[in-house]
């Protein structure tokens, strides 16, 4: 990733606040490492790590990982040959074991659903026997314990007794006339040899080794002579103890030292634990949330708000951050930021490219959850004074180079951002090559976010297809931006709003808005502008009226789908009728025939009669009321009986669903009529 770019766009600041929530001094040097990368799948991998971490601590718990130190240099000076560790050392090894199996057991309990956390955490080591043999060694405070093996327990029993009898010996001393030349009664230890405060002008009355002075001089220190037997002895079961003590701590180092690849392996693992951790306190205090990854270089920021201005707030040097919208990469993928220079349009530039590396370095950002960011090869930035004294260049001449590189390098799956592009130098010029560079980059694709105040640029937003203008929405009347980025609108300077405001002179301002040299651009912008707005207003209308007619086609659709069944059932309701007249017509020439039996011939027509009525009846097709089903009308079910809502229909298959306010019922299509 681009060096400059990082530094430009204040990434190592947010570093350094990310660090500030790791728990441990390897969690920050793990942080302090931490680059965007161009790779989606580690990118994905990083964040669905944050994300998991921190759903796995809702609402607010913390991770087990206290006492994890970096014991990096400790394994260090084994592999280099060490036999020997100090004490603190054993203790920070043993602390960072306990963190490592606290953190695995955590993350162990936490199930499928954490897939990626417990791929995380399934590079810590099992280092139990390991643990216990150094908590076995040694206390709380550091100090070697006496049952670390049978020999020291034995050792130290004796200096006990020994002690004990040199303290017999020396309390039946200050019970002699001794005593009359004590300063006072209590018994000293210099040097690990005991002795007994005497008065300075009474030293050559008590026989012994003189052990030190006061700093006053007044007091000698002596040894008495009837304890020194008793007193080298002592020293000596002393010195027997410090040597099994560093016996114990060879052993135990060199027990640390067998491990050496695991701890390695298990302290990198851990590092990246802290370092995942801290993203997610990060997320927890400035509201962050992930955001979706995509690969075609498009930037939609929802409610997008500056780290750095948070962190601000959090501090009280800030009030509050306003959120801002903003895209790129969709419709167009050159955005012209223009507007008064008072901040707003370098934030917004600053929120663009800081949040797409802080999502590249796989943490999550202060925008709203339905925000999407690319992971792309690159991020340029040509934002600031960029003068240099020790290469003897401008800013003019420091923008250049900058430029240079980006013109070199950057391509379609890139993102520049440049600040007052063609600013610094004759405007005529400047704009000149502003236009150049800008259009060199669109033509190769590449994302593209600039401020100006050249007007031409501003021209292009309206004319170049694939380029959008913006601005930065200013209150005239509090002469302070609201910081709202307005897309499809281009910026004004409000430079004699801003004077009129400040009051200046109105003549000099009456001047200043009729001059002369004015080349009219403004007055082209402004019509621009509002042209613009009427071709969006009627595309407005015209998407209304589209949709209002497509609502209306619908509603004629079904209207006369509606009528034709209804004129359908009315035809079959009439020849149903006429079905009925003849059958009852056949019933009545029946019963005539039967109560008029003498009227033979009569009768014997009135049979042929029916003949053929009863012939026509059968040879008559049963007639059906073919109404279309549809999803949403009220059915019946014939080997259900019962009446529902058609909620699904696959013709193909020959099955419907059936909705009959409890449970959707799945049933043969040819068992479903209209109701």
């Amino acid at each position: 990733m681009n060096e400059h770019a990082l530094e430009r766009l204040e990434y190592p600041q947010v570093v350094e606040i990310l660090a500030s929530y790791a728990t441990s001094g390897l969690g920050k040097r793990e942080v302090a490492q931490l680059q965007p990368l161009s790779d989606r799948g580690e990118v994905e991998r990083l964040l669905a790590e944050t994300s998991e971490l921190k759903a796995l601590l809702m609402p607010e718990q913390d991770l087990p990982i206290g006492g994890l130190h970096d014991i990096s240099f400790s394994l260090l000076k084994l592999e280099k040959g060490a036999d020997i560790l100090a004490v603190d050392e054993i203790l920070a090894v043993g602390d960072t074991l306990r963190a490592a199996r606290n953190v695995r057991n955590y993350i162990a309990d936490a199930g499928e659903t954490y897939a990626h956390v417990t791929a995380m955490a399934a590079g810590i080591g099992f280092f139990d026997d390991l643990e216990q043999h150094i908590d076995k060694t040694f206390n709380e405070g550091g100090a070697v314990r006496s049952t670390a093996s049978p020999r020291l327990k034995n050792l130290r029993n004796e200096i006990q007794t020994l002690r004990g009898r040199v303290r017999g010996k020396l309390s039946s001393l200050l019970r002699s006339d001794i005593a009359n030349h004590l300063q006072d009664t209590s018994i000293r230890e210099i040097d690990q040899r005991p002795a007994l405060a005497v008065r300075a002008s009474a030293a050559s009355k008590v026989r012994g080794v003189q052990r030190g002075r006061s700093d006053s001089g007044g007091t000698i220190f002596v040894e008495p002579e009837g304890v020194r037997e008793m007193s080298d002895e002592l020293a000596h079961a002393i010195d027997k103890e410090k040597e099994e003590i560093r016996r114990i701590i060879l052993e135990v180092t060199a027990a640390i030292a067998e491990h050496l690849d695991d701890l390695r392996a298990t302290l990198a693992r851990m590092a990246h634990v802290d370092m995942t951790f801290a993203k997610v306190r990060m997320s927890r205090a400035m509201g962050m949330q992930p955001v979706e990854l995509n690969s075609d270089g498009r930037i939609r920021l929802k409610g997008a708000r500056h780290p750095l201005l948070l962190d601000l707030v959090e501090r009280g040097g800030l009030k509050e951050v306003v959120p801002i919208d903003v895209h790129l990469g969709d419709d167009f993928h050159t955005l012209i930021i223009t507007g008064p220079n008072t901040g707003g349009k370098t934030v917004a530039l600053k929120t663009i490219g800081l949040l797409t590396l802080m999502c590249m370095a796989g943490m999550h950002v202060p925008a709203a959850a339905e925000s999407s960011l690319p992971v792309l090869n690159n991020v340029f930035a040509d934002i600031g004074d960029e003068q240099s004294i020790e290469q003897s260049l401008s800013t003019f001449s420091s923008h250049l180079t900058q430029i240079g590189q980006i013109l070199r390098e950057a391509d379609e799956h890139c993102l520049v951002l440049m600040d007052e592009l063609g600013g610094g130098t004759d405007p005529a010029e400047g704009g000149a090559l502003a236009k150049a560079i800008l259009e060199f980059l669109h033509e190769r694709q590449v994302r593209t976010a600039i401020t100006t105040h050249i007007s031409q640029l501003k021209m292009l937003g309206y004319c170049v297809a694939g380029m959008e203008n913006a601005s930065i929405e200013f209150d005239v009347e509090t002469l302070q931006p609201t910081h709202k980025v307005l897309i499809g609108t281009p910026g004004s300077s409000n430079a004699l709003a801003l004077a009129r405001r400040l009051g200046l002179p109105e003549e000099v301002i009456a001047r200043a808005e009729n001059n002369p040299q004015d080349d009219g651009s403004a007055e082209l912008l402004n019509e621009l502008q509002a042209a613009r707005g009427r071709v969006l207003a009627d595309r407005e209308r015209a998407e209304k009226l589209r949709t209002e007619n497509e609502h209306l086609a619908l509603e004629l659709a079904r209207k006369l789908e509606d009528a034709k069944a209804q004129e359908l059932a009315l035809k079959v309701s009439n020849g149903q009728a006429a079905y009925a007249t003849l059958r009852e017509l056949k019933r009545e020439m029946e019963a005539l025939r039967t109560e008029e039996p003498s009227k033979r011939a009569l009768l014997m027509a009135l049979g042929e009669m029916i003949d053929k009525i009863e012939a026509e009846l059968e040879r008559a097709p049963a007639v059906k009321v073919e109404r279309k089903l549809r999803v949403g009308s009220r059915v019946h079910v014939r080997s259900l009986g019962r009446v529902g809502v058609l909620v699904e229909l696959d013709e193909g298959a020959g099955r419907a669903v059936v909705d009959f306010g409890a449970l959707p019922v799945k049933v043969a299509l040819e068992e479903v009529e209209v109701a």
